[in-house]
Parts: structure tokens; sequence; C-alpha cells
């Protein structure tokens, strides 16, 4: 009994704040399978340089060339392009039966919000695409999986956090699994957004291991791993968003660079704690909304997912 009740204490403690501050995390050990063997198709040895600047009306959705200097990230574009190498990961998820209509969420409270794409899974009277309309056949593709509850997006969550069992969730998860690898058994995912990094601020030497054992599990099961930049800088020196872009370009994995899309925006998306997104809803017909952060938010994961899923369909 004291130990049950020693667990119940952590997890209440652990999960009270969806914030910066820090949070405790157990130590995860490396798995021994090996990191996947990636094909190597020629690149241009010097890349179109990419200079996005998304206004607050109207963020671009046109999709650029894969980025090779991460050094770079901040001129990056909000909307990636697919890789030949993220390609071939999605032709062996199909092999393994992954479901193309299904994208799963990776993150922390930013992403496990009821905000975060979830009107998008219900009637338009939670949603008014205005003048991006053409996003309708992407929701409609993607439409049942935006309404899922993600098993491995936590308030409060790391890096090391959807690795451990401990805050797996004991109903829809099997024992010793992590929410990690519950959530791509439960949903089947083909995509899966992971966006970590602001809970990192306290360990910050510990984000890059666990986000190399994160995207390896995730190539390893087939399912292509988009990476999310986040808006604020807690850290002070955008350590974790340089590890996050040097990372993307190692594996070849698609970067939603959220840090540039919401630049525009007033406070730069973000509320005066310098953490949490300013808050607008999601009829884009209202140019006034397209002036918060999760407007924004949603609109550029809609666009990525365009993205995503018309690359994949035209190969």
């Amino acid at each position: 009994m004291r130990l049950k009740f020693f667990f119940f204490w952590l997890m209440a403690a652990l999960l009270a704040a969806c914030s910066a501050g820090q949070v405790t995390t157990p130590t995860i050990p490396a798995p021994t399978m090996a990191a996947p063997t990636l094909p190597q198709p020629a690149v241009d040895a010097a890349p179109q340089p990419v200079h996005p600047t998304p206004t607050i009306s109207a963020p671009t959705a046109t999709p650029t060339s894969i980025p090779l200097d991460a050094a770079d990230w901040k001129n990056w574009s909000a909307i990636p392009a697919l890789s030949p190498e993220m390609l071939y990961i999605y032709s062996n998820g199909q092999a393994l039966q992954r479901d193309p209509h299904v994208v799963s969420v990776v993150g922390d409270c930013e992403s496990s919000s009821d905000w975060f794409l979830k009107d998008f899974s219900k009637d338009p009277r939670f949603y008014d695409l205005g003048p991006y309309a053409s996003l309708q056949e992407t929701i409609d593709y993607f439409k049942a999986s935006l309404g899922y509850r993600s098993y491995a997006a936590l308030r409060g969550a790391t890096a090391p956090t959807v690795l451990s069992p401990l805050w797996a969730d004991p109903q829809a998860c099997e024992q010793n699994e992590t929410p990690l690898a519950c959530e791509y058994r439960v949903h089947n995912p083909s995509f899966a957004f992971i966006a970590l990094g602001t809970n990192d601020i306290h360990k910050v030497d510990q984000f890059e291991p666990n986000m190399r054992l994160i995207i390896e599990y995730t190539l390893q099961q087939g399912i292509v791993p988009i990476l999310v930049t986040k808006a604020d800088n807690l850290e002070g020196d955008d350590r974790i968003n340089n590890t996050i872009a040097r990372l993307a370009v190692e594996y070849h994995l698609p970067v939603w660079n959220f840090w540039a899309a919401v630049q525009p925006l007033p406070g730069h998306g973000l509320q005066e704690d310098g953490a949490h997104l300013t808050f607008t809803s999601n009829f884009f017909n209202d140019p006034e909304n397209l002036k918060g952060a999760w407007a924004i938010r949603n609109l550029t994961a809609l666009q990525v997912l365009e993205a995503m899923r018309t690359a994949v369909q035209e190969k």
C-alpha cells in the first residue's frame, strides 16, 4: 500500500502543471535495437536558400526543398517537403499496414490540448477555413485521427517522458509499454508530429539522446516523424530548436518550423510567461484570429499534413 500511495503521489506531482517548470523524469535506458539504415539518394551540394516570411494573414503553404544547413533553421519554411528517405520509410510503413489516414501526436500540453486539431474532426460549426478552403480535402483525409486522444501527448511531458512506462495510460497500454509504443500500437499511424522541448529546458543535455531514441523507434515502426520547432526560447540560446534542426538534417526528416510561423505575430505568439501560446479560434475567415498563435498552429499543422499527403500520393 505504501508503494502504491507513493506512485500516485509521484504522478500527481508531475502532472500538476503544464509549464516550463522542472519535471522529474526517470532515466531511460537506450534500447538495444539498431538504428534503421536509410538509402542515401544524391543531393545537391548547394541547396537553394529558403527565406520564409509567413505573414499574419496568409502563412505560406508551399513546401520547400529539404534544407541541408541546420544552422540556418530560422530561415527554413514553416511547411516542409518530404525527402526521398522519408518516402522510403512511408513505403515501409504501408508494407507493415500502417494506416495512411492516421497522424499521431507526441508532445506536451500544446499537443494534448483539445485546442490542437480536434475541432477539425467535428462539423464546420467548429471552424471556418476561409481563404484556406482547399485544406478541407486534407481534413477529410485525416479526419478521424484529428480527434484521437494521443497516448503520447501528455501534460508536462519531456523527451524522456514518452519513453517511460511510468507515464503510460494503464487503461489503454500494455504492461511495461511506453507511451510512445502504446500510441503507435493503438492508433497505427503513418505520420507522427513530435513536438517536445519546452519542458526539457532544465535537463537540456537529456533532450538530444532521448530525441534520437524517439526518432529511431518511430522510423523502425515505418512511421514518418515530423519534428516541430517550439515557439519559445526559455533556455535562452535556442539550443533545443538548434538540436531539432540538426537531428532533422541528420535523419532527413521533415520539420514543421512552427517557430518561423509565429514570428510575425504580436509577441511572437507567446503569452507574457514566454511559454504558452496566445489563443484565437479556428475561424480563419476572420483575419483577427490569424493574429493568435493557436489559430496559426492549427492552420500550419493542416498545411504540413497537406504537404505530406500530396507528397506520398504523387510518389
